[in-house]
Parts: structure tokens; sequence; C-alpha cells
């Protein structure tokens, strides 16, 4: 397989344990599901997206009227390893940090839009110093949706400029 493929992981004896990224190091394999029959799938962005969304309402997070910049997915956290979320008003600020995850930006973005539709009109994707460097691979930083973001955030009624276009963090 290439670099950031799914893969089917097994035992040495056959069983499954998981699908997963595929990639060059250390980690071969980041887990995304332990589920045979869940396939890596619109849906199952969806679901994942939707269940990190769901968990930052129900702790206020999500929805409030003083605070509009959250993070919404956090890697290993949300179960979705590599990849990093967060969201300054209407904007979502993208982030792989495997091979697989910048793979899957567009489906997770498309995922993105309609889980976060009518909160997010715009996804920034900022990647371009998060992939591992032997991937070989030199994606630029730009929009994957929309693209006239405001870089102010509200943080307990008081407004931010964030800069995370220009800045080296999401």
């Amino acid at each position: 397989p290439d670099e950031g493929d799914v893969v089917r992981v097994v035992s040495s004896e056959g069983d499954f344990l998981g699908w997963g990224h595929v990639q060059i190091g250390s980690i071969a394999v980041r887990i995304l599901t332990f589920h045979e029959d869940e396939p890596i799938d619109a849906a199952f962005w969806r679901r994942r997206l939707s269940v990190a969304y769901d968990v930052r309402r129900s702790i206020g997070l999500a929805g409030s009227a003083q605070t509009d910049s959250y993070r919404l997915v956090h890697g290993e956290g949300d179960d979705l390893p590599g990849l990093v979320i967060d969201i300054y008003g209407r904007t979502a600020v993208m982030q792989a940090h495997s091979v697989g995850m910048h793979v899957s930006r567009r489906a997770i973005a498309e995922a993105l839009a309609e889980v976060m539709s009518g909160t997010v009109e715009n996804i920034y994707y900022k990647s371009e110093t998060t992939l591992p460097y032997k991937a070989g691979l030199h994606d630029e930083n730009g929009y994957l949706l929309g693209g006239a973001a405001d870089d102010v955030a509200l943080e307990n009624g008081l407004r931010f400029p964030v800069g995370w276009r220009g800045g080296r963090r999401t």
C-alpha cells in the first residue's frame, strides 16, 4: 500500500485488529477503528465529527454566545489520530499530522461542512508545516471551503485577533 492508504490490520494468526492509515516510521498504522464492519468512508467521517461536536456542545464549548472558538478535534482523544480541527467563529482550521489525514482531507472537509452546517462557512487547511517531511508532500495552506474568514475569536465575551493564516498554530 502507499503511505496514507487505509489498510486492514490483522494479527499473525489472521484475526482482525483494526482499520487504519499506513505510514512510514515507528508508528506503522494509525488505527481509526477496531470494528471490522466499519468502513472508512464518508459516513465514518460524519460519525466521528458528529461525536466530537456533540461532546463540545455537551460541555458548553460549542454553541456558546460568549465563546465561538474551541478545539473540535484533538487527534487520538477524538478517535481521529493525526487530525486537529479548531473552530474560530464561522471558520474551521484543519491540520493534518499524518499522511493518511492529509490524503483524506477533502472527505473530512465535506463531512465537517455537513456536520457543522449553519455554524461553519469556511474550512482552512493548514498542514504545510505539520506533515511528515519524509512523505515528500508539499501541499500549500489554503481554503477547502469558503474563503472570506474573519480571524477574530470570541472568548468569554472578549474579542481577540487569532492570526491562524500567518501563525504557526491552528
